[in-house]
This record gives C-alpha cells, sequence and structure tokens, in this order.
C-alpha cells in the first residue's frame, strides 16, 4: 500500500491577510513596512480596523478583505482601537494624548475627546451596554466617560448649527443663544464622569466584566492588578503576583470572577476573584498594601517572552494569548485544572494584538512586520448558534445621528 500525505488540514491554519505594508514593483518583497499596534473587529464580523505606525487607523471589509478607507488625524502613536458594542463607534486612544471617536458606516469623525489625560493615553475599553467607556493612560488614572450622552449632544449642537444657517435675520438672535446653550451642554459632556489614580505607574490595560458593567479590571506597569466599582473609582481589590509589568487582562465571558492576566514575565496568570469578596479581610487587606494582595493564583508557562495580548473567546472555553516570543498560545481556561491546548508560530515579528471574531471560526494576529493574519479555528471550537446568535446582539443604547 502506498504511504499518500494525510488529506487532513493541520488545526490552526493560517487563512489569509491584510496589509497596507507596500510592495516592490516585483510583488516579491515589501519596501516599507508599517507595524501594527493594536486591532479591533466588529461584533457582527464585517469589518476589522487596525492602528498602524505611520498614525492611520486602517479599516478593512472581512467579506471581500480589501482597505475600505485610512482614517487620519491623530499625531502620534495609537495604542488601542476598540469598536462599541452596538459597533456603531470605533474609539482609538493615543500618545498624542487625545480619544477620538469615528462613525463606523462612514468613517467620519464623531468628536475628539478632551484632553484629561496628562500624556499617553494607552488603554480604552468600552461597558458592556455601550453607555460609558474607561481610559487609562501614562499618567496613571482612569477616567469614565459618558460617550452616549457626548454623542448625543454633539448631535444636537450640529442640528441647531444646521438650523441656524438656514434661519433669517429675524430668527438669528434666537438662535444664536440656542446654539450657545447647546454648545456649553456639548462641552459639559464631554466632561468624564469620574476619574481616579489607579496604579503607581502606567495603566496599560483595563477591561469590564461582559455581565457586571460595574466592575472594571486595571493592570499597571508596577506590576498589579486592580478591580474597581467604575462608578465610583472605588477600589474593591488589588493583587500581585507578576514579577515586573502586567501587560495585559482579560475577564472571562460566562464567569466574571475569572480573570487572565499577562505580564512582561513571560506568563499568563489566572485569577478567581471569588477568593477575595470586596467585603472580605483578604479584600480589605489588598487595599491597604500599595503593592497589593499575593491571592493564591495559576501561573501558565511557555512563552519565551513578554505577553502582548490575551482574549477569551465568546463562549469562554478558551483563552488565546500572544508574546514577544511570535507564537500564539490557546489554553483551557480551567480553574481546577488549567492547561494548554495549542501552540503555533504566528508571525515573525512581535505580535502586538489578537482577536477572535464572534463565531470562533478566526483568530486574528496583528505584529510588528505589518502583516495581520487570520487563523482558522478548529470546528469543534466553532460558537454554537445559539451562542452565535447571542454573541451578535449588541446593546440599542444610543445611534450616531444620520
Amino acid at each position: 500500500m502506498g504511504g499518500g500525505a494525510s488529506s487532513r488540514k493541520k488545526p490552526w491554519q493560517r487563512s489569509f491577510h491584510l496589509t497596507s505594508n507596500v510592495e516592490d514593483d516585483v510583488g516579491d518583497a515589501y519596501i516599507q513596512v508599517f507595524p501594527v499596534w493594536s486591532i479591533a473587529i466588529t461584533r457582527n464580523q464585517r469589518q476589522l480596523a487596525s492602528a498602524t505606525s505611520d498614525n492611520r487607523i486602517n479599516l478593512w471589509c472581512l467579506v471581500t478583505h480589501q482597505l475600505l478607507i485610512p482614517l487620519v488625524g491623530h499625531a502620534d502613536t495609537i495604542w488601542k482601537l476598540a469598536y462599541s458594542p452596538d459597533d456603531l463607534i470605533l474609539a482609538s486612544a493615543s500618545s498624542d494624548g487625545t480619544v477620538r471617536l469615528w462613525e463606523v458606516a462612514s468613517g467620519l469623525p464623531v468628536m475628539t475627546l478632551p484632553r484629561n489625560h496628562a500624556n499617553w493615553v494607552q488603554t480604552l475599553a468600552w461597558a458592556p451596554d455601550g453607555s460609558r467607556f474607561a481610559t487609562g493612560g501614562s499618567d496613571a488614572r482612569i477616567l469614565i466617560w459618558d460617550v452616549a450622552e457626548a454623542v448625543d449632544a454633539a448631535a444636537r449642537l450640529a442640528d441647531v448649527a444646521a438650523q441656524a444657517e438656514d434661519a433669517g435675520d429675524y430668527e438669528a438672535a434666537y438662535f444664536q443663544e440656542l446654539q450657545e446653550e447647546e454648545r456649553q451642554k456639548a462641552e459639559a459632556a464631554k466632561r468624564p464622569l469620574v476619574y481616579w489614580q489607579a496604579h503607581e505607574k502606567s495603566v496599560l490595560d483595563m477591561a469590564f466584566a461582559p455581565s457586571e458593567p460595574r466592575q472594571l479590571v486595571s493592570v499597571g506597569a508596577e506590576g498589579t492588578v486592580a478591580i474597581w466599582d467604575s462608578e465610583t473609582g472605588l477600589l474593591d481589590s488589588r493583587l500581585a503576583g507578576h514579577i515586573g509589568a502586567v501587560n495585559c487582562c482579560a475577564i472571562s465571558p460566562i464567569n466574571e470572577e475569572l480573570i487572565a492576566t499577562g505580564g512582561e514575565d513571560h506568563t499568563v496568570r489566572l485569577w478567581d476573584l471569588s477568593d477575595v469578596d470586596p467585603g472580605s479581610v483578604a479584600a480589605k487587606s489588598s487595599r491597604e498594601k500599595p503593592l497589593g494582595l499575593n491571592l493564591a493564583h495559576f501561573t501558565l508557562k511557555g512563552h519565551q517572552g513578554g505577553i502582548a495580548a490575551l482574549k477569551f473567546c465568546g463562549d469562554g472555553k478558551l483563552l488565546a494569548s500572544t508574546s514577544k516570543d511570535c507564537d500564539v498560545r490557546i489554553w483551557i481556561p480551567d480553574l481546577k485544572n488549567p492547561t494548554l491546548l495549542a501552540k503555533f508560530p504566528a508571525h515573525e515579528a512581535w505580535v502586538r494584538d489578537l482577536q477572535w471574531t464572534s463565531d470562533q471560526k478566526y483568530i486574528y494576529t496583528a505584529a510588528t512586520d505589518g502583516m495581520i493574519y487570520a487563523w482558522e479555528v478548529p470546528r469543534k471550537h466553532h460558537a454554537s448558534p445559539w451562542q452565535l446568535e447571542k454573541a451578535l446582539k449588541g446593546p440599542a443604547r444610543y445611534k450616531v445621528k444620520e
């Protein structure tokens, strides 16, 4: 009998790529490479946004795999992108100290939030209902913004301004007064609702709990993990365990007490917040210690470089992590016995970000080689029809005014 090659596909195969790198005339090499710092994917899986080293945001169509439009406005590195849960707004955070909001359908700018961070804005996260989001920066502060009201107030101001242009001389005084009133309301709506000093060093990443919108987790360059009440800014608990900076964090979509963090110490760590209830002695002790409580947790080893990004898939059964070692690792985040499911080399350069699609058919990775790769997830890990329907239901909290 012959020993022909197996027709079975290897799991976690690369399917296609996206890039804004510039090819040479032959198409054999890239003569200009634009590292990708961050990516985000809409809940409906139709659009991907990438932030590149030329300070642009590229919007890609995931149906045709073509570039839709580049968004220009930031004057420095864009560290974080995030779509609102209803897929209407894209938010971007930058070293230029600003947070910008963009209309997803058109790519038009919605607004630039006032500079309330003292320096770089390094991360942002949307609340699960899309009404608010949090920003964190190198000033070690967290700010909470009322996005819904800010967008609505800006739309009302634009409406009044349009009416004022069409008004006659007789109504000019009235519209001028109304326009000034709406302008003041719009400026007030763009101010943060609450802010606080969150870490001793830069806030590097944040995540809202999908099922508990008041719960906000942040990680800092000083090496701690903090759990906050996002409405008041009060600290629930502060945890320690990583050696050096904690670069990223994620909260399980099916258990808000399960938190994953990735550190510069090459490790992924799993924390069970049920062990540190806000009213417990342990939580009180953690709040009193500047570097937090060294709570018992799982340490997942294997990466050979600092962890750059980690994400739970939609059903919470898998956790993906990526690192400066250019690899992606897929973990089973079981709090009784977490294990490594798979690993594969993803890029030839530092992988900066990764995202799951809602249907869990693909993982997208982005790296400093300027490439965005789509990796096929084995069928047995795809979202069930019920899970996909649930994932695609975004909140209809607010809409961008047409």
